[in-house]
């Protein structure tokens, strides 16, 4: 197994006990909150599926993995942000996690115009 250095992604779907996506997408996007400026976070999007109100997702995109690994355990105790255990009370049940080894694309800071 290769160990990948570069940047990374994750992937995170959550659904919600029925009728409380609007709920959980409000948590999450509190967690962003939480987040902003936090170091190697690239992107951490929020949205709620179009077809299944319910199903929240969460789109990462990390400096490395050390980052996220950091900002995962700094979010539980960030001012503001809510505690794992509240977004967890509106779950039906665990979420589903891809971790992506991110190979290139259009990513933020990389265009053109941008110090890197």
């Amino acid at each position: 197994m290769t160990t990948h250095t570069g940047p990374v992604g994750r992937l995170m779907k959550f659904t919600a006990r029925p009728g409380r996506g609007a709920d959980l997408a409000g948590l999450l996007l509190r967690v962003a909150d939480a987040l902003d400026g936090f170091p190697g976070c690239l992107l951490y999007a929020i949205g709620r599926d179009e077809r299944s109100p319910d199903v929240v997702h969460v789109t990462e995109l990390w400096r490395t993995a050390a980052d996220a690994d950091a900002a995962l355990a700094a979010s539980a105790e960030a001012t503001g942000s809510p505690a794992p255990a509240e977004v967890l009370a509106l779950v039906a049940g665990p979420p589903e996690r891809t971790d992506l080894a991110v190979l290139g694309g259009l990513l933020p800071g990389t265009g053109p115009g941008t110090e890197g």
